[in-house]
């Protein structure tokens, strides 16, 4: 059926405004893409304040916990809430999985 529509569309058959009918020549306007450096330097800077006033032996404990639940049959997302409240970062929980399980690569 895509293909069908897609013909349809392409003869003129079926009207798509903007596409194959009542269009410009204007072409497609230049999108200035945004500079978002300032904003990281900002979150890394809010990240290295949480990383200083966490608890660090905690966190280390939660994502052993994490990497052991990935490893076995018992329920992950315990650990991972109990990681993430003791204030670990998603990478370092997405690290502490993909130490145990890989990275997936088609």
């Amino acid at each position: 059926s895509a293909y069908e529509l897609q013909k349809a569309q392409e003869s003129g058959e079926s009207v798509v405004v903007g596409v194959n009918r009542f269009t410009d020549d204007a072409g497609p306007p230049d999108l200035v893409a945004p500079n978002f450096s300032e904003l990281a330097g900002r979150q890394r800077a809010r990240l290295s304040v949480v990383k200083a006033r966490r608890d660090a032996g905690r966190v280390t404990e939660t994502l052993r916990a994490v990497g052991r639940s990935a490893g076995s049959r018992e329920p992950l997302v315990p650990r991972i809430v109990e990681a993430v409240r003791a204030r670990a970062t998603l990478g370092e929980i997405s690290d502490t999985l993909r130490a145990v399980w890989g990275v997936y690569h088609p």
